[in-house]
């Protein structure tokens, strides 16, 4: 399914949501999906800001330095790769299973709809991401502390030379500090600091997306509890095993139906999952 058909099919499914009285979660789908493509935005935007640091330290002329610094945005960069494949995987499983409800929802009817998100286990992916995030932004703050700590030793031995030469030629010494960011550490630091409010961007909107997902869950919840207790309230009908049984039989057809594309999804060649 290309994107554009996961965007349909999305579309389709808050479509039924509407129809069948569930606005509220057909709202909370598109809030949520918003915030998931803002959040692969972001993450396209840190690793471009990282690649700036790179084309930045290939110009740094000091081995050490260079080599310190590109291990750690290397690292960062690999993390930030990480997380954010687990987003896109996450994002495709929402849009399959989605078209799967969909597809079932005339046999089915609105339990397929009720069923579908829940059934996907999105509030824990969506929480192991927000970790993923964390623990990224932890290790940008790090990185950036080391190099503004880097930048502070080198002026100051440069400052310590020169007072060794000011000392030589019977001059006042200086007061050593540090100074100011030189050019080249601006322009490294730049970028990365642009990383961390991204980062931080981020995560507030895995937070808000995680609290979509709570109340997709409590109100699919409380529709399933209301369609029970009419079915049980019905003039003229007993209470019997068969309808459970039956409810549990969709259930378990559409937790199926998610566990193949899911399958699918994982056992695809990477260009072709993207």
């Amino acid at each position: 399914m290309d994107p554009l058909q996961r965007q349909e099919a999305v579309q389709q499914f808050m479509k039924l949501l509407a129809e069948n009285g569930q606005g509220g979660q057909a709202m909370d789908l598109s809030a949520l999906m918003w915030y998931m493509d803002g959040m692969n935005r972001q993450f396209e935007a840190v690793l471009a800001e990282l690649q700036e640091v790179k084309e930045q330290l290939a110009q740094e002329k000091r081995p050490s330095v260079r080599k310190a610094m590109k291990n750690a945005v290397s690292a960062l960069e690999e993390k930030a790769l990480a997380v954010r494949d687990k987003l896109t995987g996450l994002w495709e499983k929402i849009t399959q299973c989605a078209a799967n409800a969909v597809r079932d929802f005339k046999e089915m009817g609105v339990s397929a709809l009720d069923g579908a998100l829940s059934m996907l286990g999105v509030k824990k992916a969506l929480e192991a991401i927000q970790e993923g995030v964390s623990s990224l932004a932890a290790d940008a703050r790090k990185s950036i502390e080391n190099v503004e700590r880097m930048g502070h030793d080198l002026r100051s031995a440069g400052a310590h030379l020169k007072n060794v030469g000011r000392a030589l030629l019977g001059k006042e010494a200086q007061v050593v500090n540090g100074g100011q960011e030189g050019r080249f550490q601006s322009v490294v630091l730049a970028p990365m600091r642009a990383t961390q409010r991204l980062l931080s961007g981020i995560n507030n909107a895995t937070l808000a997306a995680i609290g979509n997902v709570e109340r997709l869950e409590a109100v699919a919840a409380k529709a399933r509890e209301a369609q029970a207790e009419r079915t049980a309230l019905k003039p003229g009908k007993r209470l019997e095993k068969k309808p459970s049984v039956r409810k549990d039989l969709e259930a378990k057809k559409l937790e199926a139906a998610c566990a193949v594309a899911s399958l699918d999804r994982e056992h695809k060649p990477p260009e072709a999952a993207r």
